[in-house]
This record gives structure tokens, sequence and C-alpha cells, in this order.
């Protein structure tokens, strides 16, 4: 028996008393995008979007706005490719880019 009481004592003595009490808390700024923090109207622009988003929902038109979004909720949306309006697809930009691409060399042609 010797031996129990000594395991029993041994983690007694192990055992802490002390509570890790944290005296002084901070908060993060609360906005809705991370970039967005330094403008003074910022309340007044939320609730305009806000109020925007309200109306559109009586009048069956919501839809998801990414002015009220977090940047990572954008960037999320983006990666999966929920675009809202009038976004053009990837072959369209992809065209255009090359349409572009290939006025510029005729110009840089025309001025040598």
């Amino acid at each position: 028996m010797s031996f129990i009481t000594s395991i029993r004592a041994s983690r007694q003595a192990l055992r802490s008393n002390i509570i890790p009490v944290s005296t002084f808390h901070t908060s993060a700024v609360r906005s809705l995008k991370e970039n967005d923090r330094h403008r003074e109207d910022l309340a007044d622009h939320y609730e305009s979007h806000k109020q925007e988003g309200l109306k559109e929902t009586k009048e069956g038109k919501g839809k998801w706005r990414s002015e009220l979004a977090s940047s990572s909720e954008e960037d999320v949306k983006a990666d999966r490719g929920e675009y809202d309006g009038d976004h053009p697809s990837f072959e369209a930009m992809q065209q255009k880019t090359k349409h572009l691409l290939r006025e510029q060399e005729k110009a840089k042609g025309n001025k040598q």
C-alpha cells in the first residue's frame, strides 16, 4: 500500500493551484472589409447598402452584395467562379486580350 500512497502524494504535489487569468483584453476593430477601416462615413456606407439590399429583397430582386461582404468572402466567391451581373467568361476575356495585343503590335509596327 505504500506504493499507492506515494503515487497519490506525487500527483497532488504536481497539481497547480494557479488559475490563468487574463487581466487585460483587446479586441479587433469591427469592420466588414479588412482593408476598409479608415473612412469617417463607414457606418453610413454599410447602412445604405444594407437598406438597398433589404429593399431589393422585398421586391424579389435580392442578390448577394459584395459591398457588404468581407474581403475573404469576396475572394471565396471569386475562386468559386460565382460572379454577379455581366462579368465576361474566361474565354471571352482571353479573346479580348488577344485582340488588344494584336492591336498594340500593329500600332507599334505603324510607328516604326
